[in-house]
């Protein structure tokens, strides 16, 4: 198999790799980086030309031959995406069609969108065809390929970012049966993704706040890691989610994950490589930095998205295409003598609706008529008002008569829960959901767990989420709250 090449489109750099794929073996033969300036690209939207434009210029000169040509893999939320299952039947421009109008309705700005489609791996059993439909803005992809090309680089197609972390999944056999949660961190963005059973769930995407360059990060990522964990464990069709991995982490950020794995009784670790993936030292290739980017070199017998050829594609999505043909001679009269009996039926009914229209305008606007009317409205309106005031009197009965407050008793166990370790600053309760939230400071986050701890063991909460911790702005220590279920009156 010949070369390849993948460039990477990150927040904060473009990323090269080249390699020989197989269908169960790959070789990295190449790896380079290109930092870019802060700001030129925002969430995969070019924002400075210039700026881009010379750090391809730099990454073409230094990898030679092996980026005049090269696939491009984007990560970014303006790429539209969305998993579907479709009859296997179905030919692919009615698939693309569907595609369009699954996508178009969720696209609320009413952009110019370019839409194609990934085929994921069949669910045994099934007489479904599964995929990942894709929609891109033509415009972004145009962008691409001017800027590309003027640095002396041809692109040979455009993918999310998304569909090449789940080509990667379904490439390593380590991965392809495994319920785990991933999160790939680049720059101050991180993506976190949840796989059951290798089979893609969901993925969500946010803005770090904490400085990168400590095991703080991972404490803020606390948050996303809880959210995973609880959909994972409320699905049936696989075993939930037991391993987190982390991609793009820095050295002195990797004790972190123990934190993590403290917190939620999980395994937590940086990812590690895998056999299926290969590359010399030489090239300082590391498959936890380049998890996406490397995805992209996956070889499959599946169709995937390509951006950049659905933007040259001119054709009508099937079943829209205009046919035309010359009319019979005799059709033109029969046309007429449809249209001129059509306008006698119109006339006739006009003039009868002329009538009914005057006797309602005369019943309108008697006296009596709008008394009687205006008389009726203000019983509706009040009728209305009684109603929802007596079922409001009697929610709040409910309430008071079903959800246990939380009283002296059970602020003063939490406080004794909280020991020396934790102190509260305040606390807001949501009766009608038995929800008592906790505002809380800390000295050292590692104490935290424990506290969580001995909240569960006071035996007055049925669940209690934890949201992850922030330092706290000029006062040293960290910060957090924990939403706790108030278990209900007996």
């Amino acid at each position: 198999m010949s070369k390849q090449s993948i460039i990477y489109l990150a927040g904060d750099r473009l990323v090269l790799v080249q390699g020989k794929p197989g269908a169960k073996k790959l070789a990295v033969t190449g790896y380079l980086q290109q930092a870019l300036p802060e700001g030129t690209v925002l969430n995969g939207v070019v924002a400075d030309p210039a700026a881009f434009t010379d750090g391809l210029k730099a990454l073409r000169a230094a990898a030679g031959k092996a980026a005049a040509k090269a696939w491009l893999v984007v990560d970014s939320s303006q790429i539209m995406a969305k998993p579907l299952a479709a009859p296997k039947q179905l030919k692919e421009k009615q698939l693309l069609n569907i595609v369009r109008s699954e996508l178009s309705e969720l696209d609320a700005a009413g952009r110019d969108l370019v839409y194609d489609y990934t085929e994921l791996p069949p669910v045994p059993g099934s007489p479904e065809r599964q995929l990942l439909c894709g929609a891109a803005e033509r415009g972004m992809i145009e962008q691409y390929t001017e800027l590309f090309s003027a640095a002396g680089i041809r692109l040979a197609g455009v993918s999310s970012a998304l569909g090449s972390c789940l080509r990667m999944v379904e490439f390593l056999p380590e991965l392809a049966l495994q319920s785990f949660i991933l999160c790939v961190l680049d720059g101050q963005t991180v993506v976190t993704y949840l796989f059951a059973g290798g089979r893609y769930l969901m993925n969500t995407r946010s803005r770090l706040i904490t400085e990168r360059g400590g095991t703080a990060v991972l404490g803020e990522l606390l948050g996303r890691v809880s959210s995973m964990l609880q959909f994972s464990q409320s699905q049936k069709a696989a075993e939930p989610a037991k391993t987190v991995y982390f991609c793009g982490l820095q050295p002195a950020e990797a004790p972190g994950c123990q934190l993590v794995a403290d917190t939620f009784g999980v395994q937590a670790l940086p990812l590690p490589a895998f056999r299926s993936v290969t590359a010399a030292p030489k090239t300082g290739f590391s498959l936890a930095d380049a998890f996406v980017a490397v995805g992209g070199l996956v070889k499959s017998k599946r169709r995937r998205a390509d951006f950049l050829a659905a933007s040259h594609s001119k054709a009508a999505p099937a079943g829209m295409e205009k046919k035309s043909s010359g009319l019979p001679w005799a059709l033109p009269i029969v046309l007429s003598v449809l249209l001129v009996s059509a306008w006698g039926v119109l006339f006739y009914g006009n003039a009868r609706l002329s009538g009914q229209i005057a006797a309602v305008q005369a019943y309108t606007k008697d006296p009596a008529n709008l008394a009687a009317l205006a008389q009726v409205q203000a019983d509706r309106t009040a009728a209305e008002n009684y109603q929802a005031a007596a079922a409001e009197a009697g929610r709040a009965v409910d309430i008071l008569n079903s959800t246990l407050q939380p009283d002296e008793a059970l602020l003063r166990r939490a406080d004794g829960a909280a020991a020396d370790a934790i102190s509260f600053t305040g606390y807001d309760y949501v009766a009608d959901e038995d929800r008592l939230t906790y505002s809380c400071a800390a000295a050292d986050y590692h104490s935290i767990p424990d506290f969580i701890s001995r909240m569960f063991a006071t035996g007055d909460y049925t669940a209690i989420g934890y949201g992850g911790y922030t330092q706290a702005p000029g006062e040293g220590g960290y910060v957090f709250t924990i939403t706790c279920t108030v278990k209900g009156a007996e």
